[in-house]
């Protein structure tokens, strides 16, 4: 409002964008959340290691790779926080024939950012040191902290922007992880929309994990895991 010299409040910015329908793609981009870290929620992440992702790495009867999407991926944290606990159940650096992961995201910028994979210390709190040495290198910045991912984590990531109000992807996976973005940000119309267009594409026996403060709507086809962990299972 200040950059547009407007002075008359939310009414005024109201008319404001009726009569200009661009801003609405501005105003939008405002209330659009950037700020995320790895492996945000770590309990939910261990249970994701030990208890999901272990059925089907390193060598189980699950076909191969497993196929993961990672929707509203933002800068690239949970992405390659499921290559890193990847990597944790192979003890090595994952590639496309281990895993498949979609990332996808809404905005050029972020994308830009996680396909970049530089992040400030303050996204890599919840990392232990040998995390940290094991998948960063830190930056030769003077001027701030940073950390690029090592060579290899991306491997088995492919960024591709979507907007998923519009479209789904058309393959098949195995996670699927929306995490603080449909359950939180969607009315109540733009959720079911949602399930029904994920129900095709998440595998029988597949899991769906979302944010630890959201809810999902009574779903015949989807069954939690264990009470105190935000992840569903698609029933046979």
């Amino acid at each position: 409002m200040q950059d547009l010299n407007i002075s008359g409040g939310y009414d005024e910015y109201r008319s404001y964008l009726e009569e200009n329908p661009e801003e609405w793609t501005v105003f939008d981009r405002f209330c659009y959340v950037t700020i995320s870290k790895f492996f945000r929620d770590r309990k939910l992440w261990e249970f994701i290691r030990d208890e999901i992702l272990s059925e089907y790495l390193p060598e189980k009867d699950h076909e191969r790779p497993v196929k993961i999407w990672s929707a509203g991926c933002c800068n690239g944290e949970e992405p390659y926080t499921i290559t890193i606990i990847i990597a944790q159940l192979m003890g090595k650096m994952p590639d496309a024939e281990d895993a498949q992961i979609l990332a996808s995201d809404r905005e050029d910028d972020v994308l830009r950012r996680a396909q970049k994979g530089v992040y400030p210390a303050s996204a890599l709190k919840e990392l232990t040191s040998e995390e940290l040495n094991s998948f960063f290198v830190k930056s030769d910045s003077i001027e701030t902290e940073e950390y690029k991912i090592k060579k290899g984590l991306a491997d088995p990531i492919e960024f591709e922007k979507r907007n998923i109000r519009e479209s789904l992807p058309v393959r098949e996976f195995d996670l699927v992880f929306c995490r603080n973005l449909v359950f939180t940000y969607f009315r109540q119309e733009q959720v079911k929309n949602f399930l029904r267009s994920l129900k095709p594409i998440l595998k029988s026996g597949g899991y769906m994990i979302i944010g630890s403060n959201e809810q999902i709507p009574s779903t015949a086809w989807l069954s939690q895991v264990e009470t105190g962990h935000t992840v569903y299972k698609k029933n046979s």
